[in-house]
């Protein structure tokens, strides 16, 4: 069993970071260096800082990792054109991140570290990215090109309050280590459900677990953020202390700081009960069916979770329904939808968080190639669902011959329970209350070979949303809705939360980032201003 230390109160580097007072509120001139000086910095002694002229990105960034270099050295800050400079490379999810060059990578082992990071930045003008899982596909989102990639590998922490009420998550841990190590305790926390995706995306950006129709989604079960704002102060951003941080940084993405701590609700983890049956591409109308009555089902039975999947494999088009039942029952009525039809195979075992997590893991076989998420959410109707699944598979041999490709769209729901629990704690950023549900939330999942066929997929997902988006708006069931843990570089997350969210959202940066630190020193992923990409 991993060491699990139990303590009373949250564990941080530096007492005088943690600012509960007004002083991180900015003035028109912030003294970047005198921040930097509270944290023991004397930029004198750093002689690249020293009268710094207008230059380019690649002097800024330049000067900012000499700097980070002579306060770590070379363990913890990677140059360019060294062995592991090149091997980060290989941490990424996507090809399209990877083969992102930073000037350097950081690897922090504290929260004021991150703090130092985020004033030099400040002070250089270099730009920024920080990684966690860098499960996101798309380039620049968690690996800064030119600039610096914050590696929070090194922290990775995992403690438990004395009450075990709350576990606090260090921001470099994956789903599968912080579920190992609570394990043995009974415990879990609402999180991912591979073991490879990070803590950091999935809950800022809303994260369906497992759990999520008991217990509500990632982001509603977060007792507090320990986050460096863009002053370099460190906070703790919680229902009581900074609520509207808190409130922002449920939903809000990578908008508002860096969180160096997750202090995450547990939950009592046992014995589960899993069911994966494979269908026939004749019986999608039953299984969307099967998909509907499931999810209206949510507020009757907790325990119950589901996710289908359509697509193409070894080529033959494909549907699974993967259930998911919190407790080791024979036979869960929940399930009996989807039993009642006859199954091409039906995988059906008693298991725990730790090993489902993994398996999931294992059938995942887009690490490592080109990936593309896209998101569409609309409300719930079992017949546009099995036109909008037929509709897929119909079109795949537009780009069948592309080399490598593995398509496929999942289809989740945001049951009425899990949009009830976003009213906990003052609500989420997200704009969505239990009158509008359920919500049925389409992933379009693609994998390629080569970047040479990036433009061919893209467009043909963009045509197929189109007219999934235009059919939906014929029946009067759209959605404006994106779910950024599902979303492409092409969608702009925040405008669909709507206008009195971005108006809150917005209002919250101003106050704690007055001059836009996380918008243009931290460009990549999704910011306020928009889509990453325009299509």
């Amino acid at each position: 069993m991993r060491a699990l230390r139990l303590v009373g109160a949250w564990p941080t580097a530096c007492s005088i970071a943690l600012v509960q007072a007004n002083n991180y509120i900015e003035t028109d001139e912030p003294n970047v260096t005198a921040v930097l000086g509270g944290y023991g910095i004397d930029v004198s002694s750093l002689p690249v800082l020293t009268n710094l002229p207008e230059q380019s990105t690649s002097s800024s960034c330049s000067a900012a990792c000499q700097s980070l270099h002579s306060l770590h050295g070379s363990d913890r800050v990677l140059i360019q054109d060294t062995a592991t400079h090149a091997d980060f490379k290989g941490s990424f999810w996507s090809n399209q991140q990877a083969e992102v060059q930073p000037y350097c990578i950081f690897k922090p082992a504290v929260n004021t570290d991150v703090a130092v990071a985020v004033l030099l930045s400040r002070l250089t003008g270099c730009p920024f990215a920080a990684k966690g899982g860098g499960h996101v596909p798309f380039r620049g989102a968690s690996n800064s090109p030119g600039g610096i990639t914050i590696s929070f590998a090194d922290m990775n922490d995992v403690s438990l309050s004395e009450d075990r009420l709350v576990a606090s998550i260090g921001p470099g841990n994956v789903w599968g280590r912080v579920y190992g190590i609570l394990e043995p305790y009974g415990l879990a926390v609402i999180g991912g459900r591979e073991t490879s995706i990070g803590v950091g995306g999935l809950v800022t950006g809303g994260g369906i677990s497992f759990y999520s129709n008991q217990y509500g989604l990632a982001l509603d079960n977060v007792e507090s953020f320990e986050v460096v704002i863009a002053s370099g102060h460190i906070v703790t951003a919680s229902a009581t202390h900074y609520p509207d941080l808190y409130w922002a940084l449920r939903g809000g993405g990578n908008n508002f700081g860096l969180i160096t701590r997750f202090n995450l609700y547990t939950i009592p983890s046992s014995t589960m009960r899993r069911s994966r049956r494979v269908y026939m591409e004749t019986q999608i109308p039953d299984v969307t069916n099967a998909f509907a009555s499931f999810a209206r089902a949510g507020p009757s039975d907790g325990n119950a979770q589901q996710i289908v999947v359509f697509g193409r494999s070894e080529g033959k088009n494909v549907v699974q329904a993967e259930l998911t039942y919190l407790i080791d029952v024979a036979d869960p009525a929940s399930f009996r939808p989807y039993k009642t039809i006859p199954a091409v195979s039906d995988t059906t075992e008693s298991i725990n968080l730790v090993q489902y997590s993994e398996k999931i893991e294992a059938i995942d076989t887009h690490s490592g190639h080109r990936n593309v998420f896209w998101t569409i959410t609309v409300l719930l109707d079992e017949s546009f669902a099995s036109w909008a699944a037929q509709y897929f598979l119909e079109i795949l041999s537009q780009v069948a011959n592309v080399p490598g490709v593995s398509p496929s769209v999942v289809y989740q729901t945001l049951t009425e329970p899990m949009l009830a629990n976003m009213t906990k704690y003052g609500g989420n950023a997200l704009g969505l209350d239990n009158t509008q549900g359920p919500l049925h939330v389409f992933n379009v999942d693609f994998a390629w070979d080569n970047a040479a066929d990036d433009e061919t997929i893209y467009a043909f997902i963009h045509g197929y949303c189109n007219t999934v988006i235009g059919e939906a708006k014929k029946r009067g069931i759209a959605h404006d809705f994106i779910f950024m843990n599902y979303a492409s570089q092409f969608q702009d997350v925040i405008a669909s939360y709507g206008a009195d969210s971005n108006a809150r959202l917005k209002k919250v940066a101003s106050t704690y980032d007055p001059h836009g630190v996380y918008q243009t020193l931290q460009p990549g992923h999704f910011k306020l201003k928009g889509a990453p990409v325009v299509y």
